[in-house]
This record gives C-alpha cells, sequence and structure tokens, in this order.
C-alpha cells in the first residue's frame, strides 16, 4: 500500500477514486454506483459519504479514514473465511501495538456500552448484526462485505470490573493491514454507538 493512514493528505478522492471504484461488483459489494456498508453510502461517481443514520454528508475527516480503508480493501483478493478467530495481539504487530490499541478500541466500548451492555446488541440489530452466546454479551458484525467483527463484552461483577474484547476471522490478515484493521474496529464501534442516537 502506497504511503500511511497517518498522513491524512494522501486520502483524498483524487488519489483514492480510482482504486476505491474498483470495489464495484468486487469482495462482497454490489454492481452499484454507491458502496453501501456500516449504513454509509459512498458515491463512486463523487467520492461523497452519505450517512444514512442521520441523512448527513460525513465530515472531511471521516471521509479520509474511510478512504484509507477501502483503499487497502481494494488491493485484495477475496478468499474463504476460515471460521478461526484470532484477536489482535495475534495480527502482525499487534503484540507491541496493543495498548494503543486498547485505548482506541477496547476502552472505547466500554466508555460506550458497559453501564448498558444490552444497548451493544441493540445497536448490532441496526447493521443486521447477530447476538452470540459468547460472555454475558456478545455481537457479530459485518464491519466490510467480507470482514466480520466480533465484540464481546463482559459485566461488572463485585471483584473483577467490565471488560471487553474483539476477535475477527483470521482471513482479515487478507484484506487489511494491522493499522487499517485498527481503524475499521473502532469506526464499528463508532457506528454502534451512533445508531442508538438516532
Amino acid at each position: 500500500m502506497f504511503g500511511n493512514c497517518q498522513k491524512e493528505e494522501l486520502w483524498s478522492w483524487r488519489f483514492c477514486g480510482e482504486k476505491i471504484s474498483t470495489l464495484r461488483g468486487r469482495l462482497g459489494f454490489e454492481n452499484s454506483s454507491t458502496l453501501n456498508f456500516l449504513k454509509f453510502k459512498l458515491s463512486l461517481e463523487t467520492g461523497e459519504i452519505f450517512d444514512e443514520l442521520n441523512g448527513k454528508k460525513i465530515s472531511e475527516h471521516a471521509k479520509k479514514a474511510i478512504y484509507c480503508i477501502l483503499y487497502g480493501y481494494a488491493e485484495a483478493r477475496q478468499v474463504p473465511e476460515t471460521s478461526t478467530l484470532t484477536s489482535f495481539r495475534y495480527l502482525s504487530g499487534g503484540r507491541m501495538y496493543f495498548s494503543v490499541y486498547r485505548q482506541r478500541v477496547l476502552n472505547l466500548i466500554l466508555r460506550f456500552f458497559s453501564e448498558n451492555p444490552h444497548k451493544l446488541v441493540e445497536a448490532a440489530e441496526i447493521f443486521d448484526g447477530t447476538k452470540l452466546e459468547l460472555a454475558d454479551y456478545s455481537i457479530k458484525v459485518k464491519a466490510l462485505p467480507l470482514i466480520p467483527i466480533i465484540i464481546v463484552l463482559r459485566e461488572a461483577t463485585g471483584e473483577l470490573p467490565a471488560s471487553a474484547n474483539v476477535f475477527y476471522d483470521s482471513s482479515v490478515v487478507n484484506y487489511l493491514s494491522t493499522e487499517q484493521t485498527v481503524m475499521l474496529t473502532e469506526l464499528t464501534i463508532k457506528r454502534l454507538r451512533d445508531a442508538l442516537k438516532f
């Protein structure tokens, strides 16, 4: 992949549009003039991204993050799901980056959902996600058509605080870099939160 997702100036439609447009009819997307995922609708003609939750266009900052994720996704070739779950620690560089991941992802889940964990299940349903029987509360959401994300939330007990974890099908390494996986997971959690506001 060209460059780094932290270099936001790279992630414009002018730079990314041609690559992202190759997703039309590929990697689980419909053969349509828009890419639809997580209640976003991205126009392949203009690059504008419409938020179907609030009925507005998204911010430039959020748009660049989505372009970065989709640019990486567009470079992949389709592979079958393995049905083998992996955690972030086992992705390339995951152990070294885990403290940042905890802040950007796991703590975000706890901040949004630990007080009302049943809301996590309610939010998942808005994105056609499914409830799983892992721990106290767990869901599976397709963050991108071929990338399921599983979120597990354990309620606080008398002895232990609430805790969260995230699992991926091991095929995720075929689709996104570790950094893009973090970005997509963070985006998914924020979308789950946002779904409960509207």
